[in-house]
């Protein structure tokens, strides 16, 4: 009797064949982490960057997934009970397709959110940490919410659940949201575009067009708070600061000029009072702690006041708040140093010129002196009316 080879189960081959190329699936994919993790140090290392905090690393894993996912689905659907099975192999690709759909939201998802945290360690060396953290956390939340809204809606078409109900009644139930809470979103959005637009920032001090001044402390969600000068906490709708005109004392630097306004009496000699007062501004520019050390003060003659020749002072400081140290220094030296070279600084004076009528006559009123006496001096005139005697 002839030997002859052993005979292999058909289902048992179809198991042996699936299993092998499920394996192979693990196995590639084991093989593309290897290969992706050496490939990104590589990269890490030429162009000066973490791999490990790159916002490319969650590729690395959805691709081991997908293989899996590949791999997984041409075992089962090799098997000849599933093939040959109509019903089977339509529900076996619709739970793929299910699976897939549900990869690619994850894909995105995990994108976003790694993303935005490799912006936030790179933009927090040029904004406080609070302000990036928050800035961070609100686009966050509202992306992963739109991203995962977004996602389940085409999970449930790609499982052939008919979505047009829940697009109809999420758009009745979305209106009526919208208009009872219209002011909310109105801030909410108004701090979006203050995010976006970065007109302000945390730790800036701004002054809107209502008056208040002073120090941002946070951009939220449906106010903007300002510290203001006096250790007082003003919290504003974003709306309404989104409406304002503000005028950023930290943009685009924080230092700033301050313009101070002196006069001099006619008499004096203009080049000699713009020599000292130079001086004195170098000198304050100088020793002032909050002064810009390097800035070269200008002075510039304005009007003819009507007491004064008036001119301006320009000096220059860090930033707004140490406007009012260098300003006071200022005044103190310099009206120090005008009087020690005898510039004076004149009073505002006015000259009337009083006219009688006929009929009235002005006496003198005498002007009393240190001992009672008076004075043959006028010091205001008395009218007298002439028809009453």
């Amino acid at each position: 009797m002839p030997f002859a080879l052993p005979v292999w189960n058909r289902p048992l081959q179809e198991w042996a064949i699936a299993g092998a190329v499920l394996a192979s699936g693990l196995v590639i994919a084991l093989i593309v982490g290897l290969v992706w993790h050496r490939f990104m140090s590589a990269l890490g290392r030429r162009f000066g960057f973490d791999p490990d905090y790159s916002p490319l690393r969650p590729l690395r894993s959805s691709a081991q997934v997908l293989l899996i996912l590949i791999s997984a689905y041409y075992a089962l659907t090799g098997l000849e009970k599933v093939s040959g099975n109509p019903r089977l192999f339509d529900t076996v690709n619709r739970g793929f397709s299910v699976l897939f759909a549900l990869w690619s939201v994850g894909l995105v998802f995990c994108l976003f959110n790694r993303t935005l945290e490799w912006y936030a360690e790179r933009a927090i060396q040029n904004q406080p940490a609070g302000s990036m953290a928050y800035q961070i956390t609100l686009v966050r939340k509202v992306g992963n919410v739109f991203v995962l809204g977004i996602g389940l809606l085409c999970v449930l078409r790609v499982a052939g659940i008919d979505i047009s109900p829940l697009l109809a009644s999420g758009a009745i139930g979305g209106l009526a949201i919208a208009l009872a809470a219209q002011d909310t979103f109105s801030n909410l959005f108004a701090g979006y575009f203050l995010i976006i637009d970065r007109p302000i920032r945390v730790g800036d001090f701004i002054r809107l067009e209502s008056g208040e001044e002073g120090y941002v402390q946070e951009i939220g969600w449906r106010n903007t708070r300002i510290l203001l000068l006096p250790n007082n906490l003003v919290v504003i709708p974003n709306s309404k600061v989104n409406q304002s005109i503000i005028t950023n004392y930290y943009l685009p630097e924080r230092q700033m000029s301050v313009s101070i306004w002196c006069g001099v009496s006619y008499d004096s000699d203009l080049e000699r009072v713009e020599t000292v007062t130079l001086e004195v501004a170098r000198a304050i520019q100088r020793d002032v702690e909050g002064a810009v050390r390097d800035w070269e003060p200008i002075l510039r003659w304005r009007e003819f006041g009507d007491s004064a020749v008036r001119f301006l002072v320009i000096l220059r400081v860090e930033e707004y708040t140490a406007q009012f140290a260098v300003q006071s220094a200022f005044i103190k030296a310099l009206h120090c140093r005008f009087r020690q070279e005898g510039i004076i600084i004149p009073f505002p004076m006015r000259t009337v010129v009083l006219h009688a009528p006929e009929g009235v006559r002005l006496l003198s009123a005498p002007r009393a002196t240190e001992d009672g006496h008076g004075e043959s001096e006028p010091r205001a005139p008395v009218v007298e009316n002439m028809a009453a005697q």
